[in-house]
């Protein structure tokens, strides 16, 4: 019992130095996207919090300021919504002046509902996410880069100004573009933040899917390099080839031998990332999905007031500004399709080159074998985000998006003609 003692100390001296390591990754790797979530609280948005560098869940008192912003913005925003209808139906009550609010009720609708569902639910898978992809970084070597987590702070921080700097600019046009909202210019500043949360939570959403197609990319990277120096070692020419710095000069499979079991480590991680991207699907199944629906609500509305404007020849000073916000949501569809379909692109590659390891018969039995496990592996995980398993989110939604919006066109302008 002596000798064992000291073992004993050592080994939960070591399994706390692994805890702490793991911790401290999980917060290098939450400070890569932290000003973005950092926005997300000033909106009530409370993902976890961080205590003794660790991610845990929110407290009570964190779930009631959510509770307390949300009423704050429903209530301020709704008092000056009625206060913009109230001066608009002041000289003649116009349909088309009502028309124009839903939009902003879909949009503060989405916002309440959406805060709540992350604040109040997600708090455990916020945290698994984010100590999953930890783990999954120390398997791929990622500290072999250390520009690596650099790069991704500098994608968020990039993102959040460029978002600021929008929101800034059409807000500032679509103020002095309408004549009537002067007198009540500070009434639509709510609707400002709402709108500008739908943005950050796309946002958010989009850097997570990056950070999931960066990792998929060092996999495509250690695989290339597998192949490459495979083929360069059957060459006889030798060829000379530039320095390049970062993870590709890591070959994580090494050589080529019946013991080599890399590739099967790869699966592993293979298997995290698809497990991930399951978990983000279900997280933001309704975000997507509501800015889905209030971006087709803005462009059904901008094709009504459109023909309402031509049809009375009267000054579509509100025109304009619908335009902007109707062009601004479908930015917002357009970025989701793009960053889904980069996930997609970086998984067929993924197909492609351990199809040529598994077509490879100079290679050994035992890693074509792993080659094959981790192509069904890629099978089974498609990495294909769906919205409520009705509709794919990939390159081909903005083709719907606009098939959709082209037959209320047309069905709205055959109206008209009868109104």
């Amino acid at each position: 019992m002596v000798t064992l003692q000291p073992q004993r100390q050592a080994s939960v001296e070591e399994s706390e130095d692994n805890d702490n390591a793991d911790n401290n990754k999980t917060i290098e790797l939450l400070n890569t996207n932290r000003p973005a979530l950092v926005i997300e609280c000033l909106f009530g948005i409370f993902r976890f919090r961080v205590q003794n560098n660790e991610l845990v869940p929110i407290t009570k008192t964190m779930k009631l300021l959510c509770v307390l912003l949300l009423s704050f913005s429903l209530v301020v925003t709704v008092y000056c919504a009625y206060i913009r209808l109230s001066s608009a139906v002041g000289d003649t009550t116009k349909f088309v002046d009502i028309a124009d609010e839903i939009p902003a009720t879909v949009t503060l609708i989405r916002y309440i509902l959406s805060a709540i569902q992350t604040t109040f639910f997600f708090n455990q898978e916020n945290i698994r996410i984010l100590a999953t992809l930890a783990e999954l970084d120390v398997k791929l070597h990622v500290n072999t880069n250390k520009d690596f987590y650099k790069k991704s702070h500098r994608v968020t921080v990039t993102t959040v100004i460029l978002l600021f700097i929008i929101h800034v600019v059409v807000g500032f046009i679509d103020i002095i573009s309408n004549d009537d909202i002067y007198s009540n210019k500070f009434s639509v500043l709510p609707i400002y933040f709402v709108y500008m949360e739908q943005s950050l939570e796309v946002s958010v959403f989009c850097l997570m899917i990056m950070m999931l197609t960066r990792r998929l990319n060092i996999i495509n990277n250690y695989l290339l390099k597998f192949i490459d120096e495979k083929d360069d070692n059957k060459a006889s020419v030798f060829i000379i080839r530039g320095k390049k710095d970062g993870l590709e000069e890591f070959n994580l499979i090494g050589r080529a031998s019946s013991d080599n079991t890399k590739i099967r480590d790869l699966a592993s991680t293979y298997d995290i990332i698809g497990e991930s991207c399951a978990l983000l699907n279900e997280m933001f199944n309704f975000q997507i999905f509501m800015t889905l629906v209030s971006s087709f609500i803005y462009v059904v509305i901008t094709i009504w007031t459109s023909l309402y404007y031509y049809k009375s020849g009267e000054d579509p000073g509100s025109l304009v500004s619908t335009i902007m916000w109707s062009i601004l949501v479908i930015c917002l569809i357009a970025s989701i399709s793009l960053t889904c379909e980069m996930l997609l692109r970086s998984r067929t590659e993924t197909k492609v080159l351990v199809n040529k390891i598994i077509m490879d018969y100079d290679l050994p039995q035992t890693m074509r074998v792993q080659a094959k496990a981790l192509i069904e592996l890629i099978e089974a995980w498609p990495l294909r985000i769906f919205i409520y398993d009705m509709f794919s989110v990939d390159i081909t939604l903005m083709l719907k998006y606009i098939s959709v919006s082209t037959t209320y066109l047309i069905v709205i302008i055959q109206i008209s003609h009868f109104i």
